[in-house]
């Protein structure tokens, strides 16, 4: 499942509030990415795969699901840039992010991230991408064993 979908999935089950995406959606985007480039097998075609009309119909706002593709791409760019540095602005967002973050949108961003890792080998994450998600829970400060890591 590509990030964005996964995105859209989870604002749409969890019914999130529109004043908490300016700080949810970064840090998913950041984490999905983080997860998706740890073992360098992503294919940015598949990342990239969503229906603009279902950012919209999340967000309601046309603007706001430009805002969201723009953030990825900012994300894809980095990473596609070099490796270290994609990771460590993914990481600089989590970390700007979970401070003031309730427990439940950081669980939202650490689930996000997982699925991203979990969707392209069976259902498991790859040595890398769990090293990934450690790191990700370890800024987020989430027990990492909460999530069967």
């Amino acid at each position: 499942m590509s990030i964005l979908s996964t995105l859209v999935r989870i604002l749409g089950e969890d019914e999130v509030g529109g004043d908490a995406l300016p700080a949810l959606v970064p840090a998913i985007v950041a984490a999905g990415s983080l997860v998706a480039y740890a073992d360098g097998a992503c294919d940015p075609r598949e990342l990239e795969e969503i229906d603009t009309e279902a950012l919209q119909c999340i967000t309601n706002d046309p603007d706001a699901a430009d805002h969201i593709r723009h953030v990825f791409e900012q994300h894809a760019a980095n990473f596609d840039r070099d490796a270290e540095f994609g990771r460590d602005r993914a990481c600089a967002v989590l970390a700007d992010f979970a401070p003031g973050a309730p427990q439940e949108q950081r669980d939202l961003v650490m689930r996000a991230a997982l699925d991203v890792g979990k969707a392209g080998h069976g259902g498991t994450l790859t040595p890398t991408e769990r090293e990934a998600a450690l790191e990700i829970a370890r800024v987020l400060k989430l027990e990492p064993g909460s999530y069967g890591l």
